[in-house]
């Protein structure tokens, strides 16, 4: 392994619209130079594969059961495969995976996490967030 970060967000964040990009926290622990935390994405710099694994737990904030996902983005465009789907009215966990590439040795990407819900107009509580990232 190369570099590595792991984020945490432990902050409950209430009324989080369909959409919108999931808040990553801070830094637990970091090292190498491929990989960096910056505002609500993941950076990633040079060129080989990277593993992301995150786990998102949230809270429906409606009380009827519907479709929520997570996708993990790579530049704002959904990983093929890297989705979670789960029909809930209580507290849930998704987790999410993905092995990305970056082609070229001065080539950068960030990634982040959304969450979506069947109907747009409903929100969740995030009561946590996790993501690790390895370069390969």
């Amino acid at each position: 392994m190369k570099s590595a970060i792991y984020t945490a967000n432990t902050t409950q964040v209430t009324a989080l619209p369909s959409g919108s990009t999931i808040p990553l926290g801070t830094i637990v622990r970091r090292f190498g130079c491929n990989i960096n935390l910056g505002g609500n994405g993941i950076m990633l710099k040079g060129q080989g594969y990277y593993d992301i694994k995150a786990n998102v737990v949230f809270t429906p904030t409606s009380t009827t059961a519907e479709v929520y996902t997570i996708d993990i983005l790579k530049d704002g465009v959904p990983i093929e495969g890297a989705r979670s789907s789960i029909n809930a009215s209580t507290r849930v966990t998704l987790p999410a995976h993905a092995l990305v590439r970056l082609g070229c040795c001065d080539t950068t990407s960030v990634v982040t996490i959304a969450i979506t819900a069947t109907t747009s107009t409903n929100t969740v509580t995030l009561n946590d967030a996790s993501v690790i990232v390895e370069k390969l």
